[in-house]
């Protein structure tokens, strides 16, 4: 195949050619126990120096204060006792550069708190998990005409925008299979309400059959 599609989007007419480049971040914290009535100047809590860790990055570049185009730090996993914490992140943004320095400030902030508690307290393991299709889609650009026209021909009105997530279609895409993404009527995803309607997935398919007609 010279080029593919998958169907992983949300509501009807959703045609997505971007996603985040994304990676993962885990930073261990290490600490000394020793008995609390006889902590000081003894004692490095753990948890602590994770908490302080925590507050160093930019409140409002989180999840729940970000849209469109906007990248953020989103720590998805804690755990901690005196001695050891660790804290996980994922890391996303749609532009490249921007990623790449996001990357670099959990390193910088890495650093500052192993000035401040000692070398060795903390540490990190930054690893890449994919990167946005973007530009492994624009030189096909012919490929997202073609599925605007199928969900025209379907009587549905192509909503063209960012994935604010990933997408099978940007692993395949740089393994050389420029895959944009088709809508596939799925809503309230990685919640306890997600669903999907019958009729949504009816005009998906309705959509795939019109990409076939398109191309015999």
């Amino acid at each position: 195949a010279e080029w593919a599609y998958t169907l992983d989007g949300g509501e009807i007419g959703e045609l997505e050619y971007e996603n985040f480049n994304a990676a993962s971040a885990k930073i261990s914290f290490k600490g000394c126990n020793v008995h609390p009535g006889y902590a000081k100047h003894k004692m490095l809590n753990s948890m602590r120096i994770a908490q302080q860790f925590v507050t160093m990055l930019p409140r409002h570049e989180t999840p729940e204060h970000t849209e469109g185009y906007e990248g953020f730090y989103h720590l998805i996993a804690m755990n901690g006792e005196v001695e050891l914490s660790t804290l996980t992140y994922i890391i996303r943004d749609h532009d490249r550069a921007r990623f790449e320095s996001r990357k670099a400030e959990m390193q910088h902030l890495v650093n500052k708190t192993n000035a401040e508690f000692g070398e060795g307290t903390a540490s990190i393991e930054l690893k890449d998990q994919y990167y946005n299709m973007k530009e492994k889609i624009e030189p096909v650009m012919h490929v997202v005409d073609l599925a605007y026209k199928a969900m025209e021909m379907a009587e549905i009105t192509p909503k063209v925008k960012p994935i604010r997530g990933g997408t099978d279609g940007a692993q395949l895409s740089f393994k050389g299979l420029p895959c944009p993404n088709l809508f596939a009527g799925g809503h309230n995803f990685h919640g306890r309400y997600e669903f999907v309607p019958i009729q949504s997935m009816q005009k998906a398919k309705e959509v795939v059959l019109n990409i076939i007609k398109l191309v015999k």
